[in-house]
């Protein structure tokens, strides 16, 4: 090639020359950047806190080991323990049969019913029970009540309102027929069919029916059946030991209570014996009624008044 001709620029070559210097400067391998050093999060040190929290994180730290030990146990678990284990959970449930269940209920609702008859059988057994205790009390009372205002009601004395009214004959013949109808007779020193009764025996009966504070002068009591001599020489009455005849006999028609007070409705019945008024089912026709008042104190009774009555015989018993 001539000289001149190498003068010329060249473009191609050039162009060349320099895409190769470009690939030589790519080829050059990158520095690589000198990586950091890591630096390892540093450990907490228990060493570094108070005691107290010390203690905390210690036990914060077995907590978190004991949590991970038991996982790992549960994880090493084998497939087949752990199915054997969900099998023995299972719970068969069982089915459901409506008409087995409908006569379990009605085997129950019968129990229940059978329960309650039961129940209700003894509550009528203890009510009437109930009623025939109180209607045997009531007879037991009336029966005491008649007893008591018997030796009284043979006397037929007026109405008073208080026992230092009562006449002293009527007082001395009361408490003698007491003595006759209730005390043991054979005590006494006898006298063909007479019996000797002292007069303080006539006064112990006259203060058991009428209460004490009362006074008593002893006399001969004349009546036109019975009669009851008084010896002054002996201080004693000379008694019929078993009288014939009986005026009257009492029948309680009812009694009324106020506190200690009982109010007697006493029927007048003539002439029965007591043993047969006392005793006798039938209820008995009394001839009049009267009302007397009695203060009973535990077992002991005492006569406080007796009053006219409202009930009048005209009616079938009074009524």
């Amino acid at each position: 090639m001539n000289d001149d001709k190498k003068d010329i620029f060249d473009y191609e070559t050039y162009i060349k020359g320099e895409i190769g210097k470009v690939r030589k400067i790519d080829r050059k391998p990158k520095p690589k950047p000198t990586p950091k050093p890591q630096q390892k999060p540093a450990k907490f040190s228990s060493l570094d806190l108070p005691e107290k929290q010390k203690k905390k994180q210690l036990e914060k730290e077995e907590s978190i080991e004991n949590i991970r030990r038991m996982f790992g146990e549960a994880l090493d678990e084998s497939k087949e323990e752990l199915a054997e284990f969900a099998d023995e959970q299972v719970v068969d449930m069982p089915e459901t049969n409506p008409e087995g269940v409908r006569r379990k209920l009605y085997f129950l609702f019968g129990i229940v019913i059978s329960v309650l008859a039961v129940i209700g059988l003894i509550s009528t057994i203890n009510f009437t029970a109930d009623k025939i205790k109180a209607f045997a009390d009531n007879t037991q009372q009336k029966t005491e009540f008649a007893r008591f205002v018997y030796p009284i009601v043979i006397c037929d004395p007026a109405p008073f309102n208080q026992t230092v009214k009562l006449r002293n004959d009527t007082m001395i013949t009361a408490a003698i027929w007491d003595i006759i109808l209730y005390e043991d007779k054979s005590k006494y020193e006898a006298d063909f069919d007479m019996i000797i009764v002292p007069e303080l025996d006539v006064e112990q009966h006259g203060t058991k029916l009428f209460g004490a504070g009362l006074s008593f002068e002893h006399q001969s009591i004349l009546g036109a059946d019975v009669q009851f001599y008084y010896d002054e020489s002996i201080k004693s009455y000379r008694v019929p030991s078993n009288p014939k005849y009986f005026t009257y006999s009492p029948y309680i028609e009812n009694i009324s209570r106020v506190g200690e007070r009982y109010t007697l409705t006493v029927g007048y019945v003539s002439p029965t014996p007591a043993w047969l008024t006392l005793t006798s089912e039938e209820e008995p026709e009394p001839e009049k009624y009267v009302e007397y008042v009695v203060s009973k104190r535990g077992d002991e009774m005492t006569l406080v008044s007796i009053q006219e009555s409202d009930i009048k015989v005209d009616s079938p018993h009074g009524l």
